[in-house]
């Protein structure tokens, strides 16, 4: 099989793990909870935690993409997730499943980052229109069969299978990895935005456990009023700091543009629904 075609199976592959595992714990959680004695707050952050790093690390894993190449920040995404799905398998209390959901979704941001850069290398003119077209379907494969797919695990083999069977999937899809696919870098690598990355991760952080804490601690808690202003002003921070860097980890100048507001606006309303 020629490389293109290697590289759409296994970002594929990668695509799906990834996004099964958003969908894919909501069945699950009443097991967890009642095995691990967890509280409502603590099942949140089992879902929370994930989507967070993914969000806040994202960006950053395409800057190091550019620089380390993108076939090595996909191995190492899939090498930290991986592990860290063994990590969930194993934990025998909430904080350190939600620590290894947490790594989960670091890794998951190495490997989606450069998923569609990885397919942009191998294909060209109609054939990159198919390669996109079958991406779009896995992603929406992986949403539609994940509470399925949990729901059998679960039932079957208890819910830390459900984390399990992303090891040997991931062992044998690292080694195909490193071996079929080329590591190519950008011609003109831009450094990674580490203030950037600090306060949109931070500003995240805080917003979400302002939010997932504010019913048990208080809304008018000084607490969670705290968080809550904390993540704006960091946020607003961030703006700032994008809005002055040379390199910044996301060009506000997108957002002048109508059809990049529009899809961004979409892929916003179709999460929500999906996570709510």
């Amino acid at each position: 099989m020629e490389r293109k075609w290697w590289t759409l199976v296994l970002v594929s592959i990668a695509t799906f793990m990834l996004l099964l595992d958003v969908t894919i714990v909501n069945v699950a959680l009443p097991d967890i909870q009642r095995e691990l004695h967890a509280s409502l707050s603590s099942v949140q952050w089992v879902v929370d935690a994930y989507s967070l790093m993914l969000a806040a690390f994202l960006l950053t894993a395409g800057s190091l993409g550019d620089r380390l190449g993108r076939r090595r920040v996909f191995t190492i995404g899939f090498g930290i997730f991986t592990f860290a799905s063994f990590l969930c398998g194993i934990s025998d209390d909430p904080t350190l499943l939600n620590f290894a959901r947490g790594l989960q979704g670091i890794g998951g941001a190495g490997m989606f980052a450069t998923s569609l850069a990885l397919i942009g290398q191998e294909f060209h003119g109609k054939d990159r229109a198919t390669a996109f077209g079958v991406w779009g379907a896995v992603v929406g494969g992986a949403v539609a069969v994940g509470p399925l797919i949990g729901g059998i695990i679960t039932q079957s083999f208890g819910w830390e299978w459900i984390f399990f069977v992303n090891v040997p999937i991931g062992i044998v899809a690292m080694v195909l990895t490193e071996r079929k696919i080329v590591n190519v870098f950008a011609e003109h690598p831009e450094p990674v935005d580490v203030p950037g990355l600090v306060t949109f991760s931070s500003a995240l952080f805080l917003l979400i456990f302002g939010l997932i804490r504010g019913n048990p601690e208080g809304w008018g808690s000084s607490t969670i009023v705290a968080c809550l202003v904390a993540a704006a002003v960091l946020m607003a921070v961030f703006v700032a700091i994008e809005r002055h860097s040379d390199h910044p980890m996301l060009d506000l100048t997108l957002f002048r543009k109508p059809a990049f507001v529009g899809v961004s606006a979409v892929a916003f309303g179709l999460s929500a629904g999906m996570f709510a």
